[in-house]
Order: C-alpha cells, then sequence, then structure tokens
C-alpha cells in the first residue's frame, strides 16, 4: 500500500446513482471516463476545457452511447480491478456532498493507497486534505483526516498547506 497525491477529482451523478460519484485522478484531467461499476457501464464527458485547476472539482456528465463516437474510447476506464470504492470523512468539505461514493486508484498489487492527499481551492499556495486508510473491506475502503502534528490545520476542514 504506497501513498497517492491526486491531482483532480472529477465529479458526476450517474442516473442509477443515489449519490453523487467521484474518482480521483493522478496526471491530466481526462476528457471523458467511463464507469464499469453499479452493474452498467455509464460513459460521462469533461464538461470544462482546458487544463484543470487546483483544488476545483471537474465536473462530468452523463453522455447516451448513441451520442458518444464508437470509434472514441473514453480516457478512463474505472472498473473494481482499477479502482476501489472509498468513504471519506469530512467528505462535504472536499467534494461537495456528505455522501459521496470515490473511486480510489488500486496499485499494482490490487491495493489500496495507505494516504491519500486530495487537492482543495487556496488563494495563496496550492493546499490538500491529507487522508489515511481506516478499514477495508470486499464492498469498500473507509479514510479519516490524516492526524497531523502540525499546527497549520485549522476549522473543520483540516487543509494542510504545502510548503
Amino acid at each position: 500500500m504506497g501513498d497517492m497525491t491526486a491531482s483532480a477529482v472529477l465529479m458526476m451523478l450517474p442516473r442509477r446513482a443515489r449519490t453523487p460519484v467521484a474518482v480521483l485522478a493522478e496526471g491530466p484531467v481526462p476528457s471523458s471516463l467511463r464507469l464499469d461499476v453499479f452493474g452498467g457501464r455509464d460513459l460521462f464527458v469533461r464538461m470544462r476545457r482546458g487544463t484543470g485547476v487546483h483544488g476545483l472539482s471537474e465536473p462530468y456528465r452523463e453522455q447516451p452511447r448513441d451520442e458518444y463516437p464508437a470509434e472514441s474510447d473514453p480516457a478512463v476506464v474505472v472498473t473494481s480491478d482499477s479502482h476501489a470504492p472509498a468513504r471519506f470523512a469530512c467528505s462535504a468539505s472536499v467534494f461537495g456532498a456528505t455522501d459521496v461514493i470515490v473511486f480510489v486508484p488500486l496499485d499494482a498489487d490490487g491495493e489500496a493507497p495507505a494516504h491519500v492527499r486530495i487537492p482543495i481551492p487556496s488563494l495563496d499556495r496550492p493546499s490538500w486534505h491529507d487522508y489515511e486508510l481506516v478499514s477495508r473491506t470486499r464492498m469498500e475502503c473507509r479514510y479519516r483526516v490524516a492526524d497531523t502534528n502540525d499546527a497549520i490545520p485549522v476549522g473543520g476542514s483540516r487543509a494542510v498547506s504545502a510548503l
């Protein structure tokens, strides 16, 4: 189990799900993605153009299959083999909702990251929420706010600024 620093939070609301879904991404923000979870293969396309902005969630909208070019493959495919569903403490301050299913990428051994850093908006310098893995079951991972003995975290968000 390694560590992960997410470069972006990809947000969507699949028709089959009752709660918002987020995917933590590493690297550039993809133009499209496919969720092969919840018993379906749902396609989503990015609603904004250009490069991602640190700390801003990237909204995606569901795309009907007949409107998506058949020759185009989605940039990212989320499956149960490549990503694990997770729940995060203080999710409202990061994802904008209290009950969000977040898919975290698994490493080569199929393990969820032990520590996750999620970008959050900041006016002066890049900031992150730091989380640590508490438990992993067959159904989901659970993350809590990392216990930092640093004087920087304040308030309910427990944001930690980069040095």
